[in-house]
């Protein structure tokens, strides 16, 4: 059983496996804007004291070039951003990016979330392995969560791949020990290290 099921991952509790969080006192504020010049395809994060905003490319809405934020804050002031209606959101959200997309309307729902830390206490169980949040939960800095996620799965793919080819069990415990071995120290590092 693979276990990608998010940070609250019942396929993770129901094997016994503990996990250790810890909280940064922030909070990401999540929504998309429109903007009037283009994006080219390219995500821009600008570090600023409270934490990193980040605006990933997303596909036009109504012929105008669209960003996904994630607004990273200390936790009142996230709570404070949120509770703005969408012309001040928008305005408050162009002065933090300079201008550089020209002024930013805010569309479509918002959401708010705690920035947290936690790594499982190992990545395998009986017939289980985790992935991606299930496994681990990082701030959203650099798209590092996701290539943890993509190196998770790449890794378990391989191994079962040559499990495969050798006639043995892609489930079993030499497998996921082994995969065990390999993604743990450096999962554990990158987490440190973020």
């Amino acid at each position: 059983v693979l276990a990608a099921d998010g940070r609250d991952s019942s396929l993770r509790a129901g094997a016994g496996i503990g996990v250790r969080r810890w909280h940064y006192g922030q909070k990401a504020l999540v929504f998309a804007v429109t903007h009037p010049h283009p994006h080219n395809g390219v995500s821009t994060e600008i570090h600023r004291t409270g934490g990193p905003l980040t605006l990933v490319p997303m596909p036009d809405r109504d012929g105008c070039p669209c960003s996904s934020v994630v607004w990273m804050a200390p936790g009142p002031r996230a709570t404070d951003l949120h509770a703005l209606d969408d012309a001040a959101l928008g305005a408050e959200l162009t002065a933090e990016t300079m201008g550089l997309f020209g002024p930013l309307e805010v569309t479509g729902p918002r959401a708010i979330w705690p920035i947290i830390g936690q790594i499982a206490a190992r990545l395998d169980g009986q017939r289980l392995a985790l992935v991606a949040e299930a496994a681990h939960v990082i701030p959203p800095i650099g798209a590092q969560g996701l290539n943890m996620s993509l190196a998770d799965i790449e890794a378990l793919a391989r191994l079962a791949e040559e499990a495969r080819a050798a006639g043995q069990d892609i489930g079993g415990s030499a497998l996921l020990a082994a995969y065990q071995r390999r993604r743990y120290p450096e999962m554990v590092a990158r987490v440190a290290g973020i």
